[in-house]
Parts: C-alpha cells; sequence; structure tokens
C-alpha cells in the first residue's frame, strides 16, 4: 500500500487541492453553502467530539439530505473519492489532537485549513481582488467556526450534559471561541472586537484540544 493511500496518510497540498475542487463542486450541485474551510471545521468538531460519527450517519448532516452522496456525485468515483479523502483529514485532525504539544507552532499540532483572504487578495491583480471583495469575503476563520458548530449543534444531545453537572459551564466555556468565530461582526462586543481574530482562533484550537481530553476523562473518545 503506498503512502499516500494509507488511511493514516495526511493530505499532501495536491490533495487538499483535490478536495477543495470535490467540495466546489457540491456546491455548483446541490447549492448547499459548503467550503473546504468549512468542511474541515465540521470534521475537527467529529474529531473531538463525545463519540465517534461514522460517514453514514454525519453525510446526511453535512450536505442536509437523507440520501447521502448519491444525490451529490453523479460520478460514483468522486463519490469514493471524497469520502477517502474526508477520512484521512478526520484522522489527521485525531493525530494531532492526540500528540503532546506545549505551543500551536509545533509541527505536530492541528493546523487548520482556513483560508488566508488577506494574502489571496495580495496576490491577486487589483480588478480581480475588487471582484471578490464586492463578492464578499468572510471573516477570519469564521466558515471554520460555523462548520465546527454545525457539528456540535446538529448532535446536540451528544454535546449536553445532564442539568446537575459541574462540566456543563466547562463545556460552554471551552466553546465560546466558537461562537464568537461564528458570529456576525457587528454583533461582537467591544472586548470581542480588541481580540485578534488569529487569537480567537488559537483559542478555539486549544478548546478542541481540551474537549478531546474532556470526553476521554468521561470514558469517551473518537477513534480513528
Amino acid at each position: 500500500m503506498s503512502a499516500s493511500s494509507s488511511p493514516n496518510a495526511p493530505l499532501t497540498d495536491a490533495e487538499i487541492d483535490e478536495l477543495a475542487d470535490l467540495v466546489d463542486l457540491v456546491d455548483e450541485r446541490t447549492g448547499v453553502p459548503i467550503s473546504l474551510e468549512g468542511l474541515d471545521g465540521f470534521l475537527t468538531a467529529l474529531a473531538c467530539s463525545p463519540r465517534t460519527i461514522p460517514p453514514e450517519e454525519y453525510v446526511p448532516a453535512l450536505f442536509e439530505r437523507e440520501d447521502g452522496l448519491a444525490s451529490v456525485f453523479e460520478d460514483a468515483a468522486d463519490q469514493a473519492r471524497f469520502l477517502t479523502l474526508c477520512n484521512r483529514r478526520r484522522n489527521e485532525i485525531v493525530r494531532a489532537l492526540a500528540a503532546p504539544i506545549d505551543n500551536l507552532a509545533d509541527p505536530k499540532a492541528l493546523s487548520p485549513l482556513v483560508m488566508d483572504w488577506k494574502g489571496l487578495l495580495a496576490e491577486l491583480p487589483p480588478a480581480d481582488a475588487k471582484r471578490l471583495r464586492d463578492a464578499g469575503i468572510p471573516p477570519y476563520a469564521q466558515l471554520w467556526a460555523v462548520g465546527f458548530l454545525l457539528a456540535v449543534e446538529h448532535w446536540e444531545n451528544d454535546w449536553t450534559l445532564p442539568a446537575d453537572s459541574k462540566d456543563e459551564a466547562f463545556v460552554d466555556e471551552v466553546l465560546d471561541p466558537f461562537y464568537v468565530l461564528a458570529a456576525p461582526l457587528d454583533e461582537l462586543t467591544p472586548e470581542e472586537h480588541a481580540v485578534r481574530r488569529e487569537d480567537h482562533l488559537a483559542l478555539a484550537l486549544w478548546g478542541a484540544y481540551e474537549l478531546r481530553e474532556f470526553w476521554l476523562d468521561r470514558g469517551q473518545a473518537p477513534r480513528t
């Protein structure tokens, strides 16, 4: 088995581009507002959720379709490839969350697939950059956080602790940076605006690590 075909092989840059193309195809064919960044946030939530959620369960939630991928991809090869790349990316995220790290700059740390819009705009010709701005650019890491929270809220019963649990406030606090990133900018408080979005994202990433440890301590943990 080649490294690229192993379920434990991290995605290469070319494979990330391939997954992005498949995501764009879904958007074009179904109108479901999905992006590579949002998908990555969704898979990150699955990697630190209270239980393992298999593709046959998460695909309908992701695409808002009970008939799964049959109505999303015309080509069975594209469908299989999408699932393969998603599963490998989820396994990659699980491994990153399980790795002991001291800071997010560690090569073993989770690196989310968040679009650097400022960098992209700086590289584009002025006319193309203006068209992209006019079309509307989401705030940094917003789509990633929205994808994460899609999973949290879809499986709300899994994430909800008993009313008398002393840990309920802990989970809410850990999820707070995700809600800050996902919120429209005009709904943020002055205090939230004062913090760089990169710092909100760092808090969310550390939160993913904490959530994984939390469910482990409770005897629950996603598996690869």
